[in-house]
């Protein structure tokens, strides 16, 4: 997988928490925590990312640490959001795409 790629994908999950970020607002306090780990982990892959352009084109192992953490961090939110119950729709949603979205690359990387 290229790194412009890779780099796609992580826009792609960081706009989806993005969305659950704000969608956050009213959540529980445990729920809103890991909502924002999981922002703050999608920020430090696309960082990553983006330090890693500029490298070798195509070399996408330096990734698989940040994409395995915000695979986690979204597994976590995931969970956070089943303990909460009643959680918000969108928020839910939101949680749901950016944890499928992390996986699949994580799956991808793996493969790669």
């Amino acid at each position: 997988m290229q790194i412009n790629d890779i780099k796609q994908r992580i826009d792609g999950i960081e706009e989806a928490a993005d969305e659950a970020k704000r969608a956050a607002k009213a959540a529980p306090g445990q729920l809103q925590q890991s909502v924002e780990a999981l922002h703050q982990q999608a920020r430090q892959a696309q960082q990553a990312c983006s330090s890693g352009s500029s490298q070798q084109q195509g070399d996408a192992s330096q990734l698989r640490d940040p994409v395995m953490q915000l695979e986690q961090a979204a597994d976590r939110a995931l969970q956070a959001c089943k303990q909460a119950g009643n959680v918000d729709p969108q928020l839910k949603q939101a949680i749901e795409r950016t944890h499928q979205q992390a996986s699949q690359l994580k799956k991808q990387l793996q493969m790669g």
